[in-house]
C-alpha cells in the first residue's frame, strides 16, 4: 500500500482547492472522489482521462497508472501536468477503449481547456439532438476526428487491475464489452463506472452481477438520476 506523503497531501488537499476554486476542489464529484482517492494498489486505469483529474491525483497512491485518453488536445495537457509535476509512474495512451479493434469517429462536443473539469466527447454520436427532425439548412455538423481504438482484454493479457475508472460519455457498455474476459475472471478489483444513459440501469447492474461484483451507487446526475457506481468485485456476496 502506498500513503501519500506531505507533497500530496499540500498539493491536492490545500493548494488545489485555492487555485482551482471551490467547485474544482471541494463539489466536483465529491461522492466519486471521496470513493476513488481512498483506494490504493499496484495498478489503476484511467479510461477517459481527459487531462487528468483522477490520474494526477491517484498516482501517489497506485504502482502505475495508465490514462486512457483520445483527444489529441487533452493528451498534450496531461503531458505537460506530468512533465511539471515530474511524476514517473503514468503512462498516456492516446487510445480509445472499445470494444473491437481498429479505429472510430471521435465526436467533439466541448473545447478541452487546461483547467477542464470532463468533456462530453464521445465516440457515440449526440442523440440528443435528432437530425431527421430539422429542416436540411438547420442540420448540425459535430466535429469529429479519426482516433484508434482497442479493447482492455487485448491490452491487460492475464493482468490485473486494482481499479479502473471509466468516464466515456455514453461508450461506457462497450468499454466493458471489450473487457469481458477480465470481467468475467474477477481480474479487474474494482470499477467506478459514469453511467449516462439512466434508462440502462438495470442493464449495468445485470452485467456486473453476472460476473460476480457488488454495485453501490455513489451519486446523481444534475437531473436527480443516478449517474456512478462503485462496483466491487465479490462472487460470493449473494451466498
Amino acid at each position: 500500500m502506498r500513503i501519500p506523503d506531505w507533497k500530496w497531501i499540500l498539493k491536492w488537499k490545500i493548494l488545489y482547492p485555492i487555485r482551482h476554486g471551490r467547485f474544482y476542489g471541494s463539489n466536483y464529484e465529491a461522492q466519486v472522489r471521496r470513493a476513488i482517492t481512498s483506494f490504493s494498489g499496484d495498478v489503476f486505469w484511467d479510461i477517459g482521462a481527459n487531462t487528468g483529474y483522477y490520474a494526477l491525483r491517484l498516482a501517489p497512491r497506485f504502482g502505475q497508472v495508465r490514462a486512457f485518453e483520445p483527444n489529441p488536445d487533452a493528451v498534450r495537457i496531461l503531458k505537460n501536468k506530468i512533465a511539471k509535476a515530474r511524476i514517473q509512474n503514468i503512462t498516456v495512451e492516446p487510445l480509445a477503449l472499445a470494444d473491437f479493434i481498429g479505429t472510430s469517429r471521435l465526436y467533439l462536443f466541448t473545447h478541452v481547456r487546461e483547467k477542464t473539469l470532463g468533456s462530453r466527447n464521445s465516440l457515440i454520436r449526440d442523440s440528443s439532438i435528432h437530425q431527421d427532425d430539422l429542416p436540411k439548412e438547420e442540420k448540425i455538423t459535430t466535429p469529429s476526428i479519426e482516433v484508434e481504438t482497442t479493447t482492455a482484454d487485448s491490452l491487460l493479457g492475464a493482468g490485473k487491475v486494482d481499479l479502473m475508472k471509466i468516464d466515456v460519455e455514453g461508450a461506457e457498455f462497450m468499454v466493458l464489452r471489450g473487457a469481458s474476459r477480465a470481467l468475467s475472471q474477477g481480474r479487474i478489483h474494482r470499477l467506478v463506472i459514469e453511467l449516462h444513459d439512466s434508462t440502462r440501469k438495470n442493464e449495468l447492474e445485470s452485467v456486473l452481477l453476472s460476473n460476480g461484483y457488488r454495485a453501490e451507487w455513489l451519486d446523481y446526475g444534475r437531473a436527480g438520476e443516478l449517474s456512478h457506481v462503485l462496483a466491487t468485485y465479490d462472487p460470493g456476496f449473494l451466498n
